[in-house]
């Protein structure tokens, strides 16, 4: 004799195994970052929903809302205690939310140092550099021209800027009337 076979599950327990996003009585889940709320897409007038507008980050053990930076948890519940900073309606669709989470390779880009001489003029020196190595690039003897950069040097008192405005000035000046 064999063993009697299980009962049927309940509707709402055969969405559950199914992967619906159905819960019980016809309500959907809230798809909103922070909320997982259920609610009754019919009823009217529609619960609030108060939720968090970007995605949650889990930074080695460390977990905090991308939107609300300032507080952070160590532990899941704690976590998912932190107040959404948005309200408006729950939705069944996570689609319009972007990335679901953020780790650590999300956050380099984002918290990278920003360089404080970014806007700075460049380095003459690199201008003459590339200038030098672009003039070897299409045959101009590399000795030649750290000849002729020493001469103008000497002329102009050791200022490499204005070396670089006149090779610039000169070149120009070339190429604007060919012979």
């Amino acid at each position: 004799a064999s063993a009697p076979a299980p009962p049927a599950p309940a509707p709402v327990a055969a969405a559950a195994a199914a992967g619906g996003a159905k819960a019980e009585k016809g309500k959907l889940r809230c798809k909103r970052f922070g909320c997982n709320k259920h609610f009754d897409p019919d009823a009217e007038p529609q619960e609030e929903c108060v939720h968090h507008k970007a995605a949650p980050v889990f930074h080695e053990t460390a977990k905090w809302w991308s939107c609300c930076t300032e507080k952070k948890a160590y532990d899941w519940e704690q976590f998912m205690k932190i107040p959404g900073c948005q309200k408006g309606t729950h939705s069944e669709n996570a689609d319009d939310q972007g990335k679901r989470y953020l780790g650590g390779s999300d956050l380099r880009g984002d918290c990278a140092p920003v360089r404080l001489d970014a806007d700075a003029p460049r380095d003459p020196r690199h201008k003459l550099g590339d200038m030098r190595r672009g003039l070897i690039a299409i045959g101009v003897d590399g000795d030649l021209f750290d000849k002729v950069w020493g001469k103008l040097a000497a002329e102009s008192g050791g200022d490499i800027d204005k070396v670089v405005t006149t090779f610039a000035t000169r070149f120009g000046a070339l190429l604007d009337n060919p012979q």
